[in-house]
């Protein structure tokens, strides 16, 4: 997996957790991206009827830097190491949740 993805994950009360899996990727010495065996999950709204902003900036300053442990949309990330072994790092998906997402980055 290269790509984010959106997906819907099933909560343990039954109702759905819709998530983004993004893939933490690096280059390796040909320049080629290849998988770290990282993804970091996110909250995510399918049909959240967001809309570009079509006036300019305000400011010149772009400040796009947001560090995971202040983003309130940050839910953890999954760490598979190359023996197959795996840690989901965060607290806030449950174990069912994180079932889910590993059987979708392994399909």
């Amino acid at each position: 997996m290269k790509t984010p993805v959106q997906l819907s994950l099933t909560q343990s009360d039954g109702s759905p957790r819709k998530v983004i899996i993004e893939p933490v990727l690096e280059e390796d010495d040909n320049g080629s991206l290849q998988n770290t065996g990282v993804y970091k999950i996110y909250k995510d709204a399918f049909d959240d009827e967001s809309a570009l902003f079509t006036e300019p900036l305000e400011i010149n300053d772009i400040n796009d830097e947001l560090s995971d442990k202040d983003n309130p949309d940050y839910l953890g990330k999954i760490i598979i190491t190359e023996d197959d072994k795996w840690k989901y790092d965060g607290d806030l998906l449950g174990d069912d949740e994180q079932m889910q997402v590993l059987k979708y980055i392994g399909e």
